[in-house]
């Protein structure tokens, strides 16, 4: 193959990680148009906007 195990090892978590960074990202997005529901991309985020500004600490 004429590749060293570190390297091997270096590719495999990388692809690993961006992976898993990729099905989280799904997750995430998933999970926010849920909370979306009917309302529109606009309406949606004026309503995040308004919640994050009465809840900011």
């Amino acid at each position: 193959m004429g590749k060293t195990s570190t390297e091997v090892k270096r590719r495999y978590n990388a692809k690993t990680y961006t992976r898993w960074a990729v099905d989280l990202r799904n997750e995430d997005f998933e999970k926010i148009e849920a909370l979306r529901g009917e309302l529109s991309r606009a309406q949606f985020l004026k309503k995040l906007i308004d919640f994050y500004e009465t809840n900011k600490e």
